[in-house]
């Protein structure tokens, strides 16, 4: 099976292979598609963009500064092979952590990476995200303290952008913040199958209108390829 799948990914190019799934299916459907491809090829770290540990531990001591403690309830939108949940299941304290991903495989690779870290007593929840929306309905108005997506934002055409803003606020308190990664242009562009770029004044404009404020964090945010990281509260109550 490992070598049939590498030749689909080798037919033509992987660029011409990912563009065929996206002629026949719709954005997310084949963006979970091409995930679970890469995964199963056996490259889970290649499969959500590399940089295993160089980006795992960027993601977890910047939620950390940023006030992430062992109490904190955490959702992962986005949460790949677990290169950052691994870090955050570890200082979060029992049934702490939740990670969300349209990706089967993703999410089976992290299930088995919880147990070979020795991690299931922390008891993390790992979920497909079936529906492949971002109405978040899965956690039927669960709350969450930090709400984080890494390298998900990068991948989000407007629409999907616009349904996030919508119903994140269902899954957060007066208190929660949602950080969230970014390709900065100064105007929107598409600008590879699978990734775009959006300026700041989009979000802003965006979190204006469904009732949040919104702080570009980039100056404390490191990024290898120079992603961007702005931090989500809903406006104070008067």
């Amino acid at each position: 099976m490992k070598k049939l799948i590498k030749r689909i990914l080798n037919w033509g190019s992987p660029e011409k292979y990912v563009r065929k799934l996206h002629e026949n299916k719709s954005y997310l459907d084949a963006y979970a598609d091409h995930t679970d491809t890469r995964v199963a090829e056996g490259d889970v770290e290649k499969a959500i963009g590399g940089s295993w540990e160089e980006m795992g531990k960027l993601q977890f001591d910047f939620l950390v500064k940023k006030g992430l403690e062992p109490q904190h309830k955490m959702l992962d939108i986005g949460c790949g092979t677990l290169r950052g949940g691994r870090h955050f299941i570890k200082h979060l304290g029992s049934k702490g952590y939740t990670g969300f991903d349209i990706s089967a495989k993703a999410i089976e690779h992290g299930k088995k990476l919880v147990e070979k870290e020795g991690l299931s007593d922390k008891k993390p929840e790992l979920l497909i995200s079936k529906d492949k929306n971002l109405k978040f309905k899965e956690f039927n108005g669960r709350e969450f303290d930090f709400i984080f997506a890494q390298s998900v934002l990068t991948h989000l055409p407007p629409e999907s952008i616009e349904e996030l803003f919508e119903n994140i606020g269902n899954i957060m308190n007066q208190e929660s913040v949602f950080y969230f990664t970014y390709f900065e242009g100064d105007r929107y562009e598409h600008f590879s199958i699978e990734d775009f770029r959006y300026p700041f004044s989009h979000f802003e404009s965006v979190a204006c209108d469904h009732g949040f404020t919104i702080e570009n964090c980039s100056h404390e945010y490191q990024h290898k390829i120079g992603q961007k990281m702005a931090a989500v509260k809903k406006k104070t109550e008067e």
